[in-house]
């Protein structure tokens, strides 16, 4: 007997957005680790946004399009059968990895990372992807009534981040299973230093408190937009940005050569005069 479709709907969620996630995320952990910041941005980004997609297709809301994760958010919000709980702290962290431009590839824009952005990524996966699971569905009871489990299954995801409790209430997920199997290559990567995933119950962690930050070509050279757009696709809206940047930094250049120059003059005639 073929599976009904709301199932296969489900296990496409399931598979093709938090079973990816989970591998980002893990991902992401390696490159801080490593201290490749930019890859660290990008698979935190990507991580969050597949968790975002597959909670609202999961709960039969239309996905957005693109890489940012607060729309998803305000969708699941305005349309969905429930507000996902979310800290101040990871709606922030959210909001820097989508306005320092995490979703781009090539440099595009400039980048930052604060000291342990790590610990916000585990905190925000921690706290997501708890969502990322069938919460919305109905059993039969013992004397044959329709029950529906939203209500209860919520309670219980919020109790157990009420409590604090390790993991995100995900039955036999791809990080759980990396967590149980202690030979498996990922394991390490995942659990070094989590508070938040694992079976460790450390109250803090020791680390390396790491920052960086780079410039992007676009920024330190805006002139060359043009030319570069010959030979690689930019995006529009950053191609236009950068087209009013090099204008912008053009009139504040000639400004100063004129107010640099009208210093000059002025200078060499009060020498004049006292010389």
């Amino acid at each position: 007997m073929p599976n009904p479709m709301h199932i296969l709907v489900n296990d496409f969620a399931i598979r093709s957005f938090r079973e990816t996630a989970d591998k980002d995320y893990i991902a992401a952990r390696m490159a801080y680790r490593a201290r490749l910041f930019p890859p660290f941005l990008w698979s935190a980004l990507h991580c969050l946004e597949k968790y975002v997609k597959g909670i609202l297709v999961l709960n039969r809301v239309k996905a957005h399009r693109g890489h940012s994760v607060l729309p998803g958010i305000e969708r699941m919000k305005q349309h969905g059968k429930f507000e996902l709980d979310l800290s101040a702290d990871t709606v922030q962290f959210i909001r820097k990895l989508e306005d320092y431009g995490a979703e781009y590839r090539y440099y595009e824009v400039s980048y930052e990372t604060r000291p342990f952005d790590i610990i916000r990524l585990d905190r925000a996966v921690w706290e997501l992807r708890r969502y990322c699971q069938p919460l919305d569905y109905d059993i039969v009871d013992m004397s044959g009534k329709t029950v529906n489990l939203l209500t209860l299954e919520l309670d219980r995801v919020h109790r157990a981040k009420a409590n604090n409790a390790k993991g995100t209430c995900v039955m036999g997920g791809i990080l759980e299973k990396i967590i149980e199997k202690k030979d498996h290559p990922a394991r390490e990567a995942l659990i070094w230093n989590n508070l938040f995933l694992g079976p460790s119950r450390r109250k803090g962690v020791k680390m390396q408190s790491s920052w960086e930050s780079g410039n992007s070509p676009f920024f330190l050279h805006p002139e060359i937009i043009d030319e570069v757009l010959k030979y690689v696709y930019i995006p529009r809206d950053i191609a236009e940005g950068v087209r009013q940047f090099a204008k912008q930094k053009a009139v504040e250049e000639a400004k100063a050569e004129r107010d640099a120059n009208k210093a000059a003059k002025a200078a060499a005639k009060q020498s004049g005069k006292t010389g």
